[in-house]
């Protein structure tokens, strides 16, 4: 995964290595973005291990 980071030098999150997943994470909720292969996105959120959708 690679991080990206703000104007302010602050990671904001990390994309894997076919771009095809973006992981933000803020405390401890964690939000990944999935892209599917007809152009649709899945988003799952996850807090101390609970899955939120």
């Amino acid at each position: 995964m690679s991080e990206v980071t703000n104007l302010d030098c602050k990671r904001v999150c990390d994309i894997s290595a076919d771009k095809r997943m973006v992981e933000i994470r803020r405390k401890d909720c964690v939000t990944r973005i999935t892209a599917n292969p007809d152009g649709t996105l899945n988003v799952v959120q996850e807090r101390d291990g609970t899955k939120v959708t």
